[in-house]
């Protein structure tokens, strides 16, 4: 789609911003698919994917006689609360499956100037995942008619199952409510709005949906229950940590929190010019799916060059510890800054990402924020030598996070938010 030559006559298929959400709901909330008398009083139906709600939520906040949790684990209960699957309740329908794929086939023919629907590798792709959409719908239709289910809580509507849920869920009257799983980083990730209410972080993400058509009913200002957790974190003896490591105590530990598509030659100019300072050393933690993708070798490299990095890519979820033992945070455009800023760490931004766009997620930040290795070195040089400059930057937290609805009870919002739509 980037290409010049995608559509000589792309501007007739252009949403403007503000009809993108509005689009959608012409066929997502139309009365005639939607169910809108009041339901039977049910459970509340948690998927497990996404969802990130930690443990100690669960345990103390969701009564496990009115809970159910949708999950890939063969275990019967989680953190007390019922499981379920979706794989027993599986139907394929291949009948049906088969008819829409000749359709959209029929479809797809009538539609050869089409700068999209004409695309070879679209229609592939779509036809596809046809039948596994077929079965989705399916499978989740008999899972609602073996429970009696209320409420819906996801974690994306990214995935298919996800959206199913909801939109099942909506022609049987069932409300639904999704939690932001990221930052925002773009539209594709983000909309539209499949759920009766989408859970938001703070300001930013408020007027992002707002702008995009979203009705603010449809908003729900809670945070996320994830981040409860860092206001409750009890802060370990630092020793240990050093020795596990073996980090020189006496000396600033930055933590380096990377990503997918990373400009690696900013990011190696970036290493070298903090450890040319021998006052710093570094954590490196790749992404996770840098991790599972075995894309970690310029980090290792980086660790044989200098003494003064180490690598961590264990999966286990260590992430609190990490950031509350550090001196501060290098990272990437990630929820982990955010992470940081509610753990009052330092945080400085490095935006290398190869990307077709900007994100202005975090502009709010200021010159916390930089393209330039060599300007961002010298600021967190500033932050370590200047009590004022640490000032300015207190004063710049605070006004973040005044925007931000993360203040430790995100779970009893959650809660609350439930409860209103089960009335």
């Amino acid at each position: 789609m980037e290409a010049e030559d995608f559509s000589n006559d792309r501007q007739k298929y252009v949403l403007q911003k503000e009809m993108i959400q509005p689009y959608f709901d012409k066929w997502l909330r139309d009365p005639e698919l939607t169910h809108t008398d009041e339901v039977e009083a049910g459970k509340v139906l948690i998927n497990s994917d996404y969802t990130r709600i930690p443990e100690t939520c669960y345990k103390t906040l969701f009564d496990p006689n009115q809970t159910v949790i949708l999950s890939r684990s063969a275990k019967n209960h989680l953190f007390g609360i019922p499981v379920e699957t979706l794989k027993k309740y599986e139907e394929t329908n291949e009948l049906i499956s088969d008819q829409l794929v000749r359709n959209a086939q029929s479809l797809f023919r009538n539609k050869h100037d089409h700068p999209v629907f004409s695309n070879e590798y679209f229609q592939q792709t779509f036809l596809k995942r046809i039948p596994l959409i077929v079965k989705t719908i399916s499978t989740v239709c008999n899972f609602f008619e073996h429970l009696n289910i209320s409420a819906i809580v996801v974690g994306t509507t990214e995935d298919m199952v996800s959206r199913v849920l909801a939109i099942v869920g909506s022609m049987r009257g069932i409300k639904s409510i999704c939690l932001q799983h990221g930052i925002l980083m773009g539209e594709e990730a983000f909309l539209p709005v499949f759920t009766d209410q989408v859970a938001v972080y703070g300001e930013y993400e408020k007027k992002w949906y707002l702008d995009r058509g979203l009705f603010p009913e449809r908003i729900a200002e809670i945070g996320h229950p994830k981040y409860d957790e860092i206001f409750t974190h009890i802060r370990g003896k630092g020793t240990p940590f050093y020795r596990r490591f073996n980090l020189d105590p006496a000396k600033y530990t930055l933590l380096v929190i990377t990503g997918p598509n990373i400009d690696p030659v900013k990011f190696t100019e970036l290493i070298k010019n903090i450890l040319d300072h021998s006052e710093y050393q570094l954590i490196i933690k790749p992404h996770p799916w840098e991790i599972g993708k075995g894309k970690c070798e310029i980090y290792l490299d980086l660790e044989k060059k200098y003494q003064g990095i180490k690598v961590f890519t264990s999966r286990e979820n260590y992430l609190y510890e990490l950031i509350s033992h550090v001196d501060g945070v290098a990272a990437t455009l990630s929820t982990v800054v955010l992470e940081s800023i509610l753990f009052d760490k330092p945080v400085f931004i490095y935006n290398f990402i190869e990307s077709n766009r900007e994100y202005d997620y975090f502009a709010q930040l200021g010159e916390l924020v930089q393209s330039d290795p060599k300007q961002l070195t010298e600021i967190i040089g500033n932050y370590y030598k200047s009590d004022e400059y640490k000032k300015m930057y207190d004063e710049i937290r605070i006004n973040y996070l005044a925007d931000s609805y993360n203040g430790g009870s995100s779970g009893e919002k959650l809660i609350q938010l439930i409860n209103r739509l089960n009335v």
